[in-house]
């Protein structure tokens, strides 16, 4: 029971991942690398653009932006 368990779970995790993407984006090592960005920060001073540290994740879905047609109809009408 247990087995069967895990192989549905295994199965649906890898059905699902391919419904879906997620991006990570992190800008800590291109701040630690650029030397301009080396001075020490103080309280209330404003950061160059270059150097602000951000972190962010976009997750998207597999589906694409068709419309669904919902009249019922198989479209080979004559």
């Amino acid at each position: 029971m247990r087995i069967a368990l895990t192989v549905v779970a295994i199965a649906s995790a890898a059905l699902l991942s391919a419904c879906g993407s997620v991006e990570y984006r992190d800008t800590n090592p291109a701040v630690d690398a650029n030397p301009q960005c080396a001075h020490s920060e103080k309280p209330g001073e404003l950061v160059a653009p270059w150097c602000k540290r951000e972190q962010s994740a976009n997750w998207e879905l597999g589906g694409k932006d068709a419309p669904v047609d919902f009249t019922g109809g198989d479209g080979d009408e004559d």
